[in-house]
């Protein structure tokens, strides 16, 4: 799974900035991946970064409360309580309030 799904685990990096869409706490998120067709689903505790947090990591502005923008050729659309990236292979992420 990619770093940024994790949540943020500090006392295992040194000296690595690794940044994540995902925060400690209460909830559960739904994790949703589908590739060539498939789907795997998940579930996992924490939650969402907010929708301005995700924006200041990527480096683009949100608008009307949400995000959707192209950054480094991955389609990133969020809104409160969920995020979809759409990659250039054609991959797809969604992660949810559950």
């Amino acid at each position: 799974m990619m770093p940024c799904v994790h949540p943020p685990q500090p006392d295992k990096v040194r000296e690595l900035k690794e940044e994540s869409f995902i925060r400690d706490g209460k909830g559960k998120l739904r994790i949703s991946i589908e590739s060539e067709g498939e789907v795997m689903e998940t579930t996992m505790n924490g939650s969402l970064k907010s929708v301005d947090e995700i924006a200041g990591m990527l480096g683009v502005r949100a608008e009307n409360g949400g995000i959707e923008a192209v950054v480094d050729g991955i389609k990133v659309r969020m809104k409160r309580g969920l995020l979809e990236l759409e990659f250039e292979s054609g991959e797809r992420m969604k992660i949810e309030k559950a």
